[in-house]
């Protein structure tokens, strides 16, 4: 989509974080705006769910750079979704991720100039390359803090150095395996090899917990109903429980949607805040350029994740002010996989939750690929909770001897394709590496009048990454003039 949208009603499809963001500020912007969404309770990834009585979370487990004057504070800032009502800010004893490895523990602070100097005792004869590493760092983190990282979304690729995959630096920088290895652990949390991640997204990551991070104080349903009401409270309407069966065009122009039950919804535009390979689903064969077509069907996506939630004894296991990462490094610093850990308060009584969440690959669940989620059979779940009671004993070698655990729920990349509708039920989708950046950017420039795509960022990953799409879906819909100088009048 080149030239903004004449009209003003707008349909978007998807109510994650990326659909709800992006009508909350089209209606701030003064547009009529209809989510449709397939789900019984909107929400998508930023939801949570209750299992006997405890809120287990979904895709919000910890959200950095939240801060007043960050990044992602400045855009909920925006949005008027209140910071403070939702979350609390982690490390108060100064670390909020805790690397454990075979040979050696890390902490990842607070702040910058913390980082530096843990890097620096960890890594003692590494003085040369950190100088180099510090420097893009500190002038990445910086850039997220001008208003040209909303203005501007291209702007942090100005330099080509910063594409390169930041495995190559490493290598060129001839760094010792130890401190391969934690500089891999940014790349673990947004499902990327180091091989293949772009240094823009390593160090956007690592900045955004380095400047604050943060936990949900009462799960991820509040944080969902928060951005709907939100949306509602501003007179965005929100159909629940209606998938869509097709994106409707006449002359490559979008004139609205079709219902999976019946009917049609007219809108001048649609957004499309959902996986692009199920945008492409709803879209008739000939709708979109081949070559486009063909970018999207072989886009890769990011490795899977299986979660174990489980109950423990609050008494024996109290809430952890920071995250465990249990990591495994080899000869060359690689981490073949890795475990996070989270143990924080639950709203029953004497119970707190244990979070367990590691990789776990689509193909390893391909004999239930065509079952849907309730009803696969038990060699399914027995696989699930073998899974999970392995990961549990390995819990107990970082967290000793777990008191009356209890397993709450187990899910698997079937779970998350069958919720969120991405096709291999990657956490994060698109895989965005070195090797891809330029068919996810492809993403932002659809050949048709009146779509664009939200909530899938060539900019960022995760929670900034969704609401940083939001913004650039609006600059499409409503042209880069407009927008900066709406969002200048705003920040």
């Amino acid at each position: 989509m080149k030239d903004p949208v004449t009209g003003k009603d707008i349909i978007i499809i998807g109510s994650g974080i990326g659909g709800l963001s992006t009508g909350i500020l089209l209606l701030l912007l003064g547009y009529r705006v209809t989510i449709v969404e397939k789900n019984r309770k909107p929400g998508g990834l930023m939801r949570s769910y209750l299992r006997r009585g405890v809120d287990c979370p979904v895709g919000v487990h910890y959200v950095g750079a939240l801060g007043p004057n960050e990044p992602l504070g400045k855009m909920f800032r925006i949005l008027g979704i209140s910071v403070e009502d939702l979350f609390y800010p982690m490390g108060s004893a100064g670390v909020v991720d805790r690397y454990l490895f075979d040979d050696f523990v890390f902490d990842l602070p607070l702040g910058i100039d913390a980082y530096e100097r843990n890097l620096r005792q960890a890594c003692p004869a590494e003085g040369a390359a950190l100088d180099i590493l510090m420097k893009s760092l500190r002038e990445i983190s910086g850039r997220m803090m001008e208003s040209s990282f909303f203005l501007n979304q291209s702007d942090p690729f100005q330099n080509i150095d910063f594409l390169r995959p930041m495995g190559e630096l490493l290598d060129d920088l001839q760094v010792s395996a130890r401190l391969r290895a934690l500089l891999a652990v940014p790349c673990q949390l947004i499902g990327v090899e180091l091989d293949d991640c772009p240094v823009i997204f390593h160090h956007m990551v690592a900045a955004g917990y380095l400047f604050s991070s943060w936990r949900l104080k009462d799960g991820g349903g509040r944080m969902a109903d928060a951005f709907a009401q939100r949306f509602t409270a501003l007179g965005g309407e929100l159909i629940l429980n209606s998938a869509v069966r097709k994106i409707n065009l006449s002359s490559r122009k979008v004139t609205g949607i079709s219902l999976e039950a019946g009917g049609e919804l007219f809108a001048d535009a649609v957004v499309a805040a959902i996986h692009p390979k199920t945008m492409l689903g709803l879209l008739d064969q000939g709708a979109l350029r081949n070559s486009l077509r063909e970018r999207i069907l072989t886009l890769e996506e990011t490795k899977g994740v299986i979660a174990v939630q489980a109950a423990v004894d609050a008494a024996a296991h109290g809430e952890l002010d920071y995250n465990i990462y249990r990591l495994n490094h080899d000869e060359h610093g690689g981490i073949a996989n890795g475990i996070f850990y989270q143990i924080r308060n639950s709203n029953v009584s004497e119970t707190n939750l244990l979070s367990i969440i590691a990789r776990s690959l689509y193909r390893d669940w391909s004999r239930w690929e065509n079952t849907v989620s309730g009803r696969r059979d038990a060699d399914y779940e027995e696989k699930k909770l073998a899974i999970a009671r392995d990961l549990l004993k390995k819990a107990e070698e970082v967290f000793g001897p777990l008191k009356n655990a209890e397993i709450l729920d187990v899910f698997t990349p079937l779970t998350l394709r069958d919720y969120v509708n991405c096709p291999e039920g990657s956490c994060y989708g698109v895989l965005r590496s070195t090797r891809q950046l330029l068919k996810v950017a492809s993403l932002n420039n659809l050949s048709v009048e009146g779509l664009c795509l939200a909530g899938q960022n060539a900019v960022a990953p995760g929670v900034m990454g969704s609401i940083l799409g939001s913004f650039g879906a609006v600059r499409q819909l409503i042209g880069a003039r407009r927008f900066n100088g709406e969002l200048s009048r705003l920040l």
